[in-house]
């Protein structure tokens, strides 16, 4: 189990925790000051945790199995 996790999926765990805090306050939480409102940044940063979550997994699965070290004799 510990084998997924990468940072792929460590970086889309912590975005999509960022676009659930943005969801809990209404989007405050993810402009800084002066910056305009935009009522769909909690939803890109949900697509693009899931969309790092994707990608970590895929690359687990697509690479080779490590190869345990040869023994010497």
């Amino acid at each position: 189990m510990l084998r997924y996790l990468n940072m792929f999926v460590m970086i889309g765990i912590a975005l999509i925790g960022v676009s659930l805090a943005g969801f809990a306050t209404g989007g405050k939480f993810l402009i800084e000051p002066g910056q305009s409102m935009d009522s769909m940044a909690s939803v890109i940063y949900l697509g693009t945790g899931v969309l790092m979550i994707i990608n970590g997994v895929l690359s687990v699965k697509t690479a080779p199995p490590p190869q345990p070290p040869a023994q010497k004799k």
